[in-house]
């Protein structure tokens, strides 16, 4: 308990600066499907979150949902209680100052097999509460817990996810924020790099005006995520001319090891696998014909070294080189590299 004691306090604290009679909602979740190893596992962060808040003299809200009351939502309701104006929801948003998710479900949709029709129901239900949010400037914080679902997922150990997890969420943020802070102003002064990875190398120019920088400052990110950490620039993708060799390739629910990708102004010529297993050939199709949309990541992280095999955590390891493509339907397909070099070229 004193682990959730710690990084309550912490994100309270230093990472949302909760201020006196700030309103907090907290969303989790009793996994309470078939075969849940722990279902109320969000429950005791959920607990230390709102101590630390009140304590901060804020209120917090609970918001708690299950997972079969969630299926149970899309599969009895008939079909006109989705097109129901949701103005409780537009006020409900209207008193609430911060909105904290703590699971991981939430942000990682690619791990969930959904119905379409549920899909559809989903968007159409929640687009304008979602619209009325951003049009309020709330604030929204994905604490990206893990569960042991998530570690099934990735064929991760729970107990070591756990402890990767509460190291790269419970980092001295104002670090932090001086580590991202150099590293862009390093990237804004030079637009043409090469990266080398292993034998290979890889050029290409990134659009330096464009650096975003994420290092969960809700003063200038209105969507934090959990564990943060990144920088990220576009790249012109006709200047991609090359070899890069991937440590790990993450599309959808998989991840892919050690991949090699050959690049020539901008097109995907090949991709390499060393390992022939379901879902090469999906992947190589995808990256083939990926949208011309691309990005440079760069982590910076210092409390997390190590690969999980979950993007969301993996790409904010300090000193990770990844790149960020979408496939023709706008997933991400992330690709990342532990050990490449990143030099100006001249």
């Amino acid at each position: 308990m004193e682990q959730y004691s710690e990084l309550a306090f912490n994100i309270v604290n230093n990472l949302l600066k909760i201020q006196n009679d700030n309103v907090i909602s907290i969303a989790g979740e009793i996994h309470n499907g078939k075969n849940s190893e722990d279902p109320l596992i969000e429950l005791a962060l959920i607990e230390e979150l709102a101590i630390a808040i009140r304590k901060k003299k804020a209120f917090p809200v609970l918001e708690i949902s299950t997972e079969s009351l969630k299926k149970r939502f899309f599969a009895e309701m008939p079909d006109e209680i989705f097109s129901v104006p949701p103005n409780y929801y537009k006020n409900w948003i209207n008193s609430i100052d911060i909105f904290i998710e703590v699971g991981w479900e939430s942000f990682s949709s690619d791990f969930k097999v959904t119905a379409e029709k549920q899909i559809k129901q989903f968007k159409d239900s929640t687009q304008s509460v979602i619209e009325h949010l951003f049009e309020q400037k709330k604030k929204l914080i994905f604490l990206n817990y893990p569960t042991h679902e998530l570690a099934g997922y990735i064929g991760a150990d729970f107990e070591k996810l756990c402890g990767i997890y509460f190291n790269a969420a419970n980092c001295n943020y104002n670090l932090l924020s001086i580590y991202g802070n150099d590293l862009k102003d390093e990237f804004y002064s030079y637009s043409n790099y090469k990266i080398k990875s292993r034998d290979e190398e890889l050029d290409l120019k990134i659009l330096r005006d464009k650096i975003e920088l994420f290092t969960g400052d809700t003063s200038e990110q209105q969507i934090v995520f959990i564990p943060t950490g990144i920088i990220e620039v576009p790249i012109e993708r006709p200047s991609l001319n090359g070899v890069f060799f991937a440590d790990k390739i993450y599309y959808k629910d998989k991840s892919y090891d050690n991949v090699k990708i050959k690049f020539e102004n901008g097109t995907v010529r090949y991709v390499a696998f060393t390992k022939d297993v379901k879902g090469n050939y999906h992947l190589q199709s995808e990256f083939v014909n990926s949208l011309e949309e691309c990005y440079l990541t760069i982590g910076f992280n210092k409390n997390i070294f190590e690969f999980t095999n979950y993007y969301s955590y993996d790409r904010c390891i300090d000193g990770n080189i990844s790149f960020k493509f979408f496939d023709r339907s706008n997933h991400a397909i992330f690709v990342s590299n532990l050990k490449a070099e990143i030099s100006k070229r001249i």
